[in-house]
């Protein structure tokens, strides 16, 4: 009795193995994505774990390197200029410049390329459920209740309640971090999931203590906009904010951490006015050194050595610290790719994640320039979803805009 063996087609094995691979990349590009704004689980230096399965996700999807978004050719421009900073930079060394080809040649180019393939929706909640992992760390940092993680910085004032920074190193990059996820609420489709996230961001926020915070209103104001049942969600924000400033008056609980907290927040806002004062300084003595960079910058650490040597501190506005490292032109080309990102969403009717960009934006207006992966998230998520609209677009002059992966908002 003959036994028939089903014959395998090298076209089977490939399929196969390209389903394989196409399975790894998506799990690498999620969590590369979930982990980027956790710049705290690193090696001891500023290349993290996320950055591990960022350039995994990107290798693995190398082919679409070869479709080359109107947005790369500013950013790919830009690099030579900012090498030949860091070349040139007598305080510099290779670490500089390896982070600055990995940053400006790798990550801000071509780092969407990792998540190209994962679905605008899907792009979106992995957003949110790593801000809303981020802000209840930090709300347990700043209780007490959890310790500093690796080389972040906590600021412990002894009253009860530190400055919290969550999985970011710092607490103003914990905000920056959070401050454009709030754009993004409305995609959820709950009202129950939207208000959830709200509560959860709000404080992680808060935690951080930091006056930046404000550029987070706009965020809550577009969700609340943005929101069909915003008037009942209005009064519950209402008799929440009212219910937890009553419970203030007692010494326990959560009143006793709301106690803590408005007192760090008051003697916080009493020097409020030097604080000012310091980034006005910071901001004049930068421009006077702008002005020697109009072909190529200091490079990163001759910036760093140049604004500290007069301040003991260093360019506390990201866009100052970029023309000062890399100079007018790299920095002209780099805002250049930056603003085609925004003007490509905008118009494609993205509007949520291209404010999401813009809010990230405004944020980094009180940042300093870091080479850091987790400081070009937005852009990278935007430049991804950019992509996955045009080439869209490209196939079908007429998309099916109410698939899963063109999650637009249902009218009020």
């Amino acid at each position: 009795m003959s036994h028939l063996v089903p014959a395998v087609f090298p076209s089977d094995r490939q399929a196969v193995a390209s389903s394989t691979t196409g399975s790894l990349q998506v799990a690498c590009a999620t969590i590369a994505l979930f982990l980027l704004p956790f710049p705290a689980l690193n090696f001891g230096i500023s290349f993290t774990v996320a950055d591990v399965f960022l350039v995994t996700a990107v290798l693995l999807n190398a082919t679409q390197l070869v479709r080359l978004q109107a947005f790369q050719i500013p950013f790919l421009l830009a690099l030579p200029l900012f090498v030949v900073s860091t070349l040139l930079d007598p305080d510099g060394g290779l670490i500089e410049l390896v982070q600055v080809l990995y940053i400006w040649g790798f990550v801000v180019p071509f780092g969407w390329v990792a998540f190209v393939g994962l679905g605008i929706r899907r792009i979106v909640l992995i957003v949110l459920i790593s801000a809303a992992t981020n802000a209840v760390v930090a709300v347990g940092q700043g209780a007490g209740y959890l310790p500093e993680l690796g080389n972040q910085h906590i600021i412990d004032f002894g009253g009860g309640f530190s400055r919290a920074a969550g999985l970011s190193l710092k607490c103003n990059s914990l905000v920056m971090s959070l401050t454009p996820c709030l754009m993004l609420i409305p995609f959820l489709l709950r009202l129950r999931t939207r208000l959830s996230m709200l509560l959860i961001l709000i404080p992680g926020l808060l935690a951080a203590v930091s006056k930046s915070i404000v550029f987070a209103l706009p965020g809550v104001l577009w969700y609340v906009w943005h929101e069909p049942r915003r008037r009942g969600v209005v009064a519950f924000l209402c008799v929440l904010g009212l219910a937890w400033m009553i419970q203030g008056e007692g010494v326990s609980g959560v009143g006793d951490m709301w106690y803590h907290f408005s007192d760090l927040a008051t003697r916080r806002l009493d020097r409020i006015e030097d604080s000012i004062d310091e980034r006005i300084e910071l901001i004049r003595i930068s421009l006077d050194h702008a002005s020697d960079t109009l072909l190529v910058g200091y490079g990163p650490a001759g910036t760093h050595v140049r604004i500290s040597a007069m301040t003991n501190n260093t360019v506390h506005v990201y866009y100052l610290g970029v023309v000062l490292s890399g100079g007018i032109p790299a920095a002209f080309l780099a805002f250049t790719g930056m603003g085609l990102i925004v003007g490509g969403l905008w118009k494609h009717g993205q509007r949520h994640v291209c404010l999401y960009v813009v809010s990230h934006l405004l944020a980094l207006s009180v940042m300093t320039a870091l080479l850091v992966s987790f400081q070009v998230l937005p852009f990278v998520v935007g430049g991804a979803i950019l992509a996955q609209i045009s080439s869209a677009k490209a196939t079908s002059r007429s998309p099916d805009l109410t698939s899963p992966d063109f999650p637009w908002i249902s009218p009020r």
